[in-house]
């Protein structure tokens, strides 16, 4: 009896095709339909059929361009009522409106499609685009429109180039991307995409393709390069991408330091690197953060590429561009905003992780949960078992709901002038015991669960924390196998290396409270006040 077919993977919402007009998305769109079994639907068809009208002849109406603009945006609304899966191409403006943009992010995967200049103009070369046909140079034109709406094409799920490759070769990356989850960070050119993929390799092939960097330098230590390295090099060069040099780093934090900078940075250089080049993070936090940092420093700054391989660097320092090394005990005193072009999530990777290492992690999830996903919260709780056990499903869940947390954070706040300082609960005093073990004795995770209930004794003494809130989030830590005793921890140093932390102003230190779960609050303290509330809750939990 033959094997059963394998039942292929359907896409749970709409796709919508974006990009500037010739970039393929009326030939590309109906490939892609056929092969989800969807319907296909061209947004500019939609529109003619509801008016009776060609889109041109709709330009050319007294209300011009604005009065169309408003008509698109009503009929794509419209279609977007439904969550039914369906292929629609858009035309090459519909998104320039930011409301409509983050309508259609949140209801839609959208997915542009790039090309070049001249290969735009030789696809455009008919009669019939109202924005091209009255142009005396088209190709100055179409290059004008890409400057122009460089961030809105930014703003998207994925991007796809179409240049020199066959229409099915496009379909086929167009369906990939539309099946894996993604979300988007939405910061106009600085956009970027976290997909959770199941072919991390291919899929950063197809992105590094898209970006055309002039040449790819891989970053990983140790640990990783011999479970990993090899199939993302290979998928690269299989590509048709140079890389010229790859840079294995000691791992663990002790060498998060700035020699690390300056060996990848000499390596770089040395290979030949341009600011066209792109920069792979292929590690854990440690290699997210120094990668990150040295691209942000080479050359002024070129593009790089987060591929975490760690639960905690999946759903915490692969996400948001915070970049930097630590400056002796100083946490991460030296450092950069420097927003990567894309990160790319494998779960599977947590199956090589130590039970410790994995278990760590969960600190950040919990974290991330506490401050503002009581589902999260609720799912890893009821869910411990399978937690624990790595069930894949849970773990793709647990990372979605983690990194949507600090998406949505860093969308509002990039550079931490304000909601992002959310993100540190149970940072502050974590980071000083991290430092005080000298980030041998305790992980980064084991450090911020016992950061997480320290800053709630903190909130405890200070009136602010509801109890059964703080003994909620000390029985989820324990009961996933993270440390909560701060009975012998050295609360003292802790507190006096607080004193190097980034988020310190002359008038103390922004420390992030819980009322209650969800339910954060930002609070200025002197070191002296921190330290006395934090023995004052440690008496009062004693007793």
């Amino acid at each position: 009896m033959p094997p059963l077919p394998v039942p292929q993977p359907r896409p749970q919402r709409p796709l919508l095709l974006s990009g500037l007009m010739g970039s393929g998305k009326s030939t590309i769109g109906p490939l892609v339909a056929a092969q989800a079994a969807v319907p296909f639907l061209d947004l500019d068809a939609v529109i003619t059929q509801t008016t009776g009208r060609s889109v041109p002849a709709l330009f050319a109406e007294p209300g011009g361009e604005p009065a169309f603009r408003a008509l698109e945006a009503d009929t794509l609304r419209r279609l977007l009522a439904s969550s039914e899966p369906r292929v629609i191409s858009l035309g090459g403006g519909t998104l320039l409106d930011p409301d409509l943009r983050a309508f259609a992010l949140a209801h839609a995967h959208v997915v542009t499609l790039t090309a070049r200049p001249d290969t735009l103009a030789a696809r455009t070369a008919a009669p019939g685009r109202p924005l091209l046909d009255e142009a005396p140079d088209r190709l100055q034109r179409l290059r004008s429109l890409l400057a122009s709406r460089a961030a809105v094409y930014a703003e998207a799920h994925a991007h796809i180039r179409t240049d020199d490759r066959s229409p099915e070769d496009v379909a086929d990356a167009v369906l990939r991307a539309w099946l894996d989850p993604t979300l988007v960070v939405p910061l106009g050119p600085r956009s970027y995409p976290v997909r959770l993929t199941q072919d991390a390799p291919r899929t950063l092939a197809e992105v590094a393709c898209t970006l055309a960097p002039s040449a790819v330098f891989v970053v990983t230590d140790e640990n990783v390069a011999p479970l990993a390295l090899e199939p993302v090099l290979a998928s690269l060069r299989t590509a048709g991408l140079r890389v010229p040099a790859t840079v294995v780093l000691p791992p663990g934090e002790p060498h998060k330091q700035l020699p690390a900078v300056e060996r990848i940075l000499a390596a770089l250089v040395e290979s030949g690197a341009d600011r066209e080049c792109l920069v792979v993070a292929l590690g854990g936090g440690v290699v997210s953060d120094v990668a990150g940092f040295a691209a942000s420093l080479l050359l002024r700054g070129v593009r790089w590429v987060a591929m975490p391989t760690t639960l905690l660097s999946m759903v915490d320092a692969a996400v948001g561009g915070k970049t930097g090394v630590d400056l002796g005990v100083a946490k991460n005193a030296v450092g950069t905003f420097h927003q990567p072009s894309a990160v790319l999530i494998d779960p599977a990777r947590v199956q090589s992780e130590s039970p410790r290492a994995y278990v760590s992690g969960l600190a950040e999830v919990v974290k991330a949960a506490a401050i503002a996903d009581l589902s999260l919260f609720d799912l890893v709780g009821r869910e411990r078992t399978r937690v624990l056990a790595r069930d894949l499903d849970l773990v793709r869940e647990m990372v979605l709901g983690a990194v949507r947390v600090k998406t949505e954070i860093v969308t509002r706040d990039e550079r931490e002038a304000g909601d992002r300082v959310l993100l540190n609960f149970g940072h502050t005093i974590g980071h000083g015991l991290e430092a005080a073990g000298a980030y041998t004795r305790l992980t980064h995770g084991e450090a911020v669960s016992l950061g997480m209930v320290a800053i709630l004794r903190v909130g405890r003494a200070l009136g602010v924390t509801d109890p059964e809130a703080a003994a909620c989030i000390e029985r989820l830590l324990v009961d996933l196998g993270l440390p909560t005793d701060l009975s012998r921890e050295p609360l003292d140093e802790a507190i006096r290396l607080a004193a190097l932390d980034k988020k310190r102003t002359v008038a103390g230190i922004r420390v992030v409270l819980l009322e209650g779960l969800g339910r954060p609050r930002i609070e200025l303290l002197s070191l002296d006040a921190l330290g006395r509330l934090l023995h004052a809750g440690m008496q009062s939990a004693s007793v």
